[in-house]
């Protein structure tokens, strides 16, 4: 009696990882409405099916894109982003996640650019991703700054929620405008010795002002 070949659960996932990839990367060049089902199994070499099969079809596939990646910045924060004890434990912990989410521009730039290039909150879809991670992870830095207030490491008159706008404000211009800083200045936070220059740069001015 014949057996019923099955995928192997490793080939599955090899599959859809390949498909995320290539996903990943047709959405940045194109966006979402641009973007279509064949362009992204061509780039990943599998049958068009499997983006049903996976993901529902494409708009599942471009929801998951960006979940796993929301998922992954709000673990960091949370990791991260333990009550402060001093100043120095804040510059610490407020240094080593700013090298992490400017990292994330260089190792994952194809979802970063799917974030500059969409407009989350103007899809209903991407609501429930956008509530449940980036949302959470912004609020994880409000979190911080307004425990750091109340031990006395941030003055009283400073507001954690415009802070941590400036914050995100300011990083996501780094990330979003690398290439354009490559090209004129010659230096990127593609570039660790930058990428850790700016970290340090941007918390010390944070913290302390330039004045």
């Amino acid at each position: 009696m014949a057996q019923t070949k099955t995928k192997a659960p490793e080939q599955d996932q090899d599959t859809k990882e390949r498909l995320l990839t290539a996903a990943a990367a047709v959405f940045a060049e194109k966006g979402f409405d641009g973007a279509t089902v064949k362009e992204i199994v061509d780039r990943a070499g599998v049958n068009i099916s499997l983006v049903s099969y996976h993901f529902n079809g494409k708009e599942g596939i471009f929801k998951a894109s960006l979940e796993k990646f929301g998922r992954e910045r709000l673990k960091m924060a949370e990791t991260i982003f333990t009550a402060p004890e001093s100043v120095e434990d804040m510059k610490a912990k407020l240094k080593l996640w700013v090298h992490q989410f400017l990292q994330c521009h260089v190792e994952e730039s194809s979802v970063c650019e799917i974030l500059h290039r969409e407009n989350m909150l103007e899809r209903p879809f991407m609501m429930d991703i956008f509530q449940s991670t980036f949302l959470k992870t912004f609020e994880a830095v409000v979190k911080f700054f307004e425990t750091a207030q109340k031990k006395g490491i941030v003055r009283k008159t400073s507001d954690p929620t415009l802070a941590a706008s400036l914050v995100f404000g300011s990083l996501i211009h780094l990330g979003r405008n690398q290439k354009i800083q490559e090209k004129i200045m010659g230096v990127s936070i593609r570039q660790p010795k930058y990428r850790e220059h700016v970290a340090e740069q941007f918390v010390a001015t944070l913290l302390h002002g330039i004045a």
